[in-house]
């Protein structure tokens, strides 16, 4: 019974956890808070992932996202081939279920600056939301490949395990991420879902943000 409600405590988390690595850092294996648009964890007013706030005003959250894409896309409009702006609006989009937008700005950035390993794995993300999460998890595998401690990387490939209910894959994924770099935000939301799943701590413990 105590490992069904870990398992329902991250799965909550995951609804939100491709947010943190959406908004990760501009090229692979950096914090969160670099890429963000407003240099926070997580954008202005996305809802917490935290236990202890999961009421969170989702309309504001969605109105300040959509803020966010504006303000980004005028970025892209003056400034075409900045990768860090198209990697930032990519996030953006894909935080706003807007997965064409985004795939089609993550290939941009691609097409700039081919096999960036950031760009790749956000791209992978969008795929997986798009349902085609084979793909998502040979284009991850093949940043792993060149990158053995990519912690985005192994990050992004934990939560499409996840989904697919591969639990003992997804712990396995999340246990590199958080050794890859216990410090950053990534490196402790992993470190959180690793417990959970080992049952070390309940879904209304801190999840370390």
């Amino acid at each position: 019974m105590k490992k069904h409600f870990a398992l329902i405590g991250i799965g909550a988390a995951v609804l939100a956890a491709a947010a943190i690595v959406a908004v990760g850092a501009a090229s692979g294996g950096g914090t969160a808070a670099e890429g963000s648009p407003s240099g926070q964890a997580l954008p202005p007013g996305h809802p917490t992932v935290a236990a202890d706030a999961p009421d969170a005003d989702a309309a504001t959250a969605e109105a300040s996202v959509t803020r966010s894409i504006k303000e980004l896309e005028r970025a892209r409009d003056a400034k075409p081939r900045d990768i860090d702006v198209l990697l930032k609006l990519g996030d953006a989009y894909l935080l706003a279920q807007r997965y064409r937008q985004a795939a089609d700005t993550l290939a941009a950035a691609l097409r700039l600056r081919p096999g960036h390993a950031a760009a790749t794995v956000r791209l992978a993300l969008v795929w997986h939301a798009e349902g085609d999460s084979e793909r998502a998890i040979d284009a991850i595998e093949g940043v792993l490949a060149d990158d053995p401690d990519n912690q985005e990387a192994h990050y992004s490939l934990a939560i499409v395990y996840f989904s697919q209910e591969e639990l003992a894959k997804a712990q396995a994924e999340w246990t590199r991420a958080a050794k890859a770099d216990p410090s950053t935000s990534i490196g402790r939301r992993s470190q959180s879902f690793v417990d959970l799943l080992e049952g070390r701590q309940t879904p209304d413990s801190p999840t370390g943000e």
